[in-house]
């Protein structure tokens, strides 16, 4: 199941460019981003990031970062519109 965090997560990773500083982005410890990120690509059944000296999105990550992103756009419009 795709879960907030799990997207959160995941654009956090896109974002800083490696797991440590998505971990420090977001207040938890990079073991509990990588668990995150393992969660996620067995969810979707594919590696979302090529991990080496560089990580860098898969095919498959460039795919799902739109969906990503338009997902978290609803939810911040959703939290705007109803959660005060």
């Amino acid at each position: 199941m795709l879960e907030d965090s799990k997207i959160r997560t995941f654009l956090a990773v896109v974002e800083e460019g490696s797991f440590t500083s998505a971990a420090r982005k977001l207040g938890v410890t990079q073991p509990a981003v990588s668990a995150q990120i393992a969660s996620l690509e067995k969810i979707i059944g594919q590696p979302l990031f090529v991990r080496g000296t560089e990580l860098r999105l898969t095919p498959a990550g460039e795919t799902f970062l739109g969906y990503a992103q338009r997902i978290q756009k609803a939810y911040d419009l959703a939290n705007q519109a109803f959660i005060q």
